[in-house]
């Protein structure tokens, strides 16, 4: 079956998406989302862009659908969800 994390377009890919939101994004709100992110700046500002500050912080914690019911807090401690989060982020409205 195939996983989420099939689809990663790749690193570059992610740095361009991840470079259009630094340009409005990055700030204290996307700072604050990346400490309950292990530090993660890049997935921040973008789930920042796209959800905002409430609730983005109540996303990290959520059993996710797409991510097969993995809390995106928890994705991170893994190459392979890594990639399943940044495809989702990707892919989120």
């Amino acid at each position: 079956m195939e996983q989420l994390e099939d689809d990663y377009p790749g690193d570059a890919d992610w740095q361009d998406f991840v470079d259009l939101y630094n340009k409005v994004y990055l700030d204290d709100d996307a700072r604050t989302l990346a400490k309950r992110l292990d530090g993660n700046l890049d997935m921040a500002v973008i789930l920042y862009g796209k959800r905002g500050l409430k609730e983005g912080l109540w996303w990290i914690e959520q059993q996710v659908p797409a991510l097969d019911n993995i809390r995106p807090a928890d994705c991170l401690k893994d190459p392979k969800l890594i990639k399943r989060l940044r495809t989702a982020l990707m892919r989120m409205p």
